[in-house]
C-alpha cells in the first residue's frame, strides 16, 4: 500500500463501505451541531480502506469520542497502521476538541497508534468482571452491614418505592457523577446530566436500572449510597454503578460496599457483575481492590482512557507512572508520565 488519503465520507460511501465490510460508516456531519466529522480512507485504486468519526460527548463536553474501523481487506501490520495513522491524523486536523480513545491492555496496535499521535493516559479502569460465586457471597456477607448497623435495600422490595424515590436516585447519580469526574474529565452541567439520564430512572423503561437487583442505603431518611444494576449486556453480564453521598467521606466506602453486598445477595450463582471504577478515585479504588474477581486467564484486561491532543488545545497531562500498578504500567508505558 503506497499511499492513503482521507476525505469526508459521503452518502454514496455508506453502501460501498458496507459491501467491503465496513459496517459503521456515516456521512460527514451526519447530525447537526459542533463539528461532527466522518472521514473515510481511500487507497490509490479508489478502494475504501477504513473510516473514523469524532462523536460529541454530551456527558463530557470538553472532549470528543474517537471511533475507527479498518476494512477487513487491510492486512494487519504496517498496512493497518498506515490506514489508522492517516485516519487519526485527519480527524485530529478537523476536530476542535481533544479526542478520547479506550484501548485495552492487550490491544497493542491501538495503543501504539494512540502513542504515535501524542496520546496520554488520563485514567485507568481496572478489570471489572466479578463472578457471583461462594467467594463473592462470602465477601458480601462480611460487608452487608455498615458500622452504624445499616443495611441496603433492594429497590423493588423497599418500603418507600415511588416516583419520588427514583427522582432522588437520579439526583444522587448526577451529584456523584459530577464529583467523580471533576478532577480529570469535567462533566456537563448538572441540569444537562439530569436531562440526559432521566429516562434511565423511569421504572420499566428500556435501558432503565433493574429495580429487582438495584440497591439503596438510607441514613437519616436520605439516600446516601446506591448500586445501580443496568440491563444485561449481550453476553448476560450486567454493569453495576456504585454511588455515594458524600462522594468522599468517612462512611463512603462502607456505604457503597453495603449496596454492592445487597446486589450480590439478589443475584444468582453464575451471574457476572461488571463493576465500573477508576484508578485515581480513592474510595471506589479502595473498595474494588478487595472485591473478589476472577484471576489468571479468566480476568479481563485493564482499560485506559486516552486523550489525543488536537491543534489549538492544551496537551493533556498523563497519569504519573508511580500511581499505576505494574501490569497496566507495562502495557501503557509509552503514554504515562514520569
Amino acid at each position: 500500500m503506497s499511499s492513503v488519503t482521507c476525505r469526508p465520507a459521503t452518502v454514496e460511501d455508506v453502501a460501498r463501505a458496507r459491501a467491503g465490510g465496513l459496517t459503521d460508516v456515516q456521512p460527514d456531519r451526519w447530525r447537526d451541531g459542533d463539528n461532527r466529522r466522518s472521514l473515510i480512507a481511500v487507497g490509490t485504486d479508489g478502494a475504501l480502506l477504513g473510516h473514523c468519526r469524532g462523536i460529541d460527548n454530551v456527558f463530557h463536553p470538553d472532549s470528543r469520542t474517537y471511533v475507527q474501523e479498518i476494512a477487513p481487506s487491510v492486512p494487519r501490520g504496517p498496512s493497518w497502521a498506515e490506514v489508522a495513522d492517516a485516519l487519526l491524523a485527519a480527524q485530529r486536523a478537523v476536530s476542535t476538541l481533544p479526542l478520547r480513545m479506550k484501548p485495552q491492555a492487550h490491544e497493542e496496535e491501538l495503543i501504539a497508534l494512540a502513542a504515535r499521535h501524542g496520546g496520554a493516559v488520563i485514567q485507568l479502569m481496572p478489570p471489572w468482571r466479578h463472578l457471583v460465586d461462594a467467594t463473592l457471597r462470602s465477601w458480601a456477607q462480611d460487608h452487608a452491614m455498615t458500622a452504624d448497623g445499616l443495611r441496603a435495600e433492594i429497590v423493588e422490595r423497599a418500603a418507600v418505592n415511588d416516583d419520588t424515590v427514583h427522582e432522588l436516585m437520579l439526583g444522587l447519580y448526577v451529584e456523584h457523577y459530577t464529583a467523580q469526574h471533576a478532577r480529570w474529565s469535567p462533566a456537563a452541567a448538572p441540569d444537562r446530566l439530569r436531562e440526559e439520564n432521566a429516562p434511565d430512572f423511569v421504572p420499566g423503561a428500556a435501558g432503565a436500572f433493574d429495580p429487582r437487583r438495584t440497591a439503596t442505603l438510607r441514613r437519616g431518611g436520605q439516600i446516601v449510597a446506591q448500586a445501580l444494576v443496568w440491563p444485561p449486556e449481550p453476553d448476560g453480564a450486567a454493569e453495576v454503578t456504585l454511588e455515594s453521598r458524600p462522594y468522599e467521606g468517612p462512611t463512603t466506602r462502607a456505604d457503597m460496599a453495603a449496596c454492592l453486598a445487597a446486589v450480590v445477595e439478589a443475584s444468582a450463582d453464575g451471574d457476572v457483575l461488571l463493576i465500573d471504577s477508576h484508578l485515581t478515585e480513592p474510595c471506589e479504588s479502595a473498595l474494588l481492590r478487595n472485591v473478589p474477581k476472577p484471576s489468571g486467564e479468566n480476568q479481563d484486561p485493564w482499560t485506559a482512557i486516552v486523550a489525543i491532543p488536537v491543534p489549538g488545545r492544551p496537551v493533556p497531562a498523563p497519569l504519573p507512572v508511580k500511581l499505576v500498578p505494574e501490569e497496566p504500567a507495562r502495557a501503557f508505558a509509552a503514554m504515562l508520565g514520569a
